[in-house]
């Protein structure tokens, strides 16, 4: 099971290639800034890393399963994920280059070339396995809000409900506790951790 590790191999076997494929997927998505500002600020939970392996898992299935993939499935792939498992919801069109990068890995894998997986390899063994820099990333809080504003003004106007504002409405309330009296008559007074 050793091959070269040149940059244009072409003794891979196809086990070994596959694995390349995976590898360079991998590479691709911890390359993404804005996976790796989701995962840092674990808007996909505390698995928000599993879920990017899961993700990597996913579009090499995709891959697998259709020989006919495109960078535009790969595109969609990345964008449903992000927004169904991190609440992301993209603008900056960054899913394409990692489409794109991926296609690349798979054109040159199908080549025997392994230039691109040993180039994003090595530019991850250089910065010793820690995310990727997240400086130019942009983060926008309430567009999704605004397009449940634009619904809620629909149901307003229907129902003649009161404007929410700026509140969100995505969470349901926890229903308070009623207040505990003890017997001279005092509330007991419960902090937010306590109840």
């Amino acid at each position: 099971m050793s091959a070269s590790s040149g940059p244009s191999s072409t003794s891979l076997t196809p086990a070994q290639l596959e694995a390349k494929f995976d590898l360079g997927i991998w590479h691709a998505l911890f390359n993404w800034q804005i996976l790796t500002v989701a995962i840092q600020n674990q808007w996909g939970g505390p698995d928000s890393a599993d879920k990017r392996d899961w993700l990597a898992g996913q579009i090499s299935e995709l891959f697998a399963n259709d020989a006919a993939t495109e960078a535009e499935d790969v595109e969609v792939m990345l964008l449903q994920v992000l927004e169904d498992e991190y609440g992301v919801r993209l603008e900056d069109e960054t899913e394409v280059a990692v489409a794109r990068e991926i296609m690349t890995i798979r054109k040159e894998l199908g080549e025997g070339n392994t230039e691109t997986v040993d180039r994003l390899q090595a530019k991850w063994e250089a910065r010793k396995g820690k995310e990727v820099s997240t400086g130019n990333v942009q983060v926008k809080e309430g567009n999704q809000d605004a397009e449940w504003d634009s619904v809620d003004e629909e149901t307003d106007e229907e129902d003649g409900d009161v404007e929410m504002g700026d509140a969100p409405t995505l969470v349901a309330a926890k229903p308070k506790p009623a207040p505990e009296v003890d017997e001279d008559g005092f509330t007991k007074v419960v902090g937010k951790r306590g109840r």
